[in-house]
């Protein structure tokens, strides 16, 4: 009667526990399927912020235990190009003329034209935007018509990294504002939208911001600038002895700005001689 009794009492237990056990399982369920503090809308939406890791980002996380090499694209170097030259000429007009049937023959333009009038000299000074792939050739048409130039110079600026970088960056911004354009659709309340476009404005303002650097860059590649400055002296200093009286009439004025400048300087020149005195001074008591 006892063992009945016990194995009855066994069973019940064991029917309460697994009720217990069926309960929490059923809350846990119905807690599982609540929504998260928010809208729905607005988890999507920071999900989708420009914060969270891009499509790109994540494919090669995935992928980073793979055996396979990674694909690397390949970019054309991409050269930004500017040179200016300086040369005396016996006839500005002349030569501005012969200027600008190269920049006609050379398919370039003139961007800037602006003459100076000096004390000695007239001097003219063209910009121009050549085609990359005639640079060279404009540089060497220029060089058999010019008989020595005062200063002549070319540098050229690799921006291969930086051009690399803004059309990925541009890539992955609108795949984010799809998203969000997406995003938008969907939403269910004004606030939401509110939201969304919020996101949205974000990311555009970022897009053009890239778009304008890239096109900038772009023409900086595909046209490169030369600053062609030409002068003509006045018939007055064209003689050696004129030419001679302006010369010595500079170097004295840059001797007197020299003077002015040791002036000027006066009390760190006194600062210095009283520290040699003190110097002087103690080093004759301590003999």
């Amino acid at each position: 009667m006892k063992k009945s009794f016990r194995y009855l009492l066994s069973l019940l237990l064991l029917l309460v526990v697994t009720a217990c056990s069926g309960d929490g399982k059923q809350y846990d369920a119905a807690t599982s399927d609540m929504p998260a503090a928010g809208s729905a809308v607005e988890s999507r939406v920071a999900a989708e912020s420009p914060d969270a890791p891009s499509p790109e980002v994540a494919t090669e996380d995935v992928s980073a235990g793979s055996t396979q090499p990674t694909a690397i694209p390949q970019v054309t170097q991409q050269i930004i190009r500017e040179g200016q030259a300086s040369f005396e000429t016996t006839d500005l007009k002349k030569t501005k003329t012969w200027i600008e049937s190269l920049v006609r023959r050379h398919k370039a333009y003139t961007s800037n034209d602006q003459q100076y009038k000096g004390s000695d000299r007239i001097e003219q000074r063209m910009t121009m935007r050549i085609p990359a792939d005639r640079f060279d050739a404009f540089l060497g048409d220029l060089e058999k018509g010019v008989v020595r130039f005062d200063s002549k110079s070319i540098t050229a600026t690799d921006v291969t990294e930086e051009f690399i970088d803004i059309s990925q960056r541009l890539k992955v911004k609108k795949a984010t504002e799809e998203r969000y354009i997406a995003l938008l659709a969907k939403a269910a309340s004004v606030r939401d939208v509110l939201e969304t476009e919020k996101y949205i404005s974000e990311v555009r303002s970022e897009i053009e911001s890239l778009e304008g650097r890239l096109k900038y860059l772009r023409n900086r590649i595909g046209l490169s600038t030369l600053t062609v400055t030409f002068y003509q002296l006045k018939p007055e200093m064209q003689g050696f002895a004129s030419r001679f009286g302006v010369a010595f009439s500079e170097g004295w004025n840059n001797f007197l700005s020299f003077l002015l400048g040791l002036i000027s300087l006066w009390p760190f020149l006194l600062a210095v001689a009283a520290i040699a005195a003190g110097i002087r001074f103690l080093w004759g008591m301590r003999n």
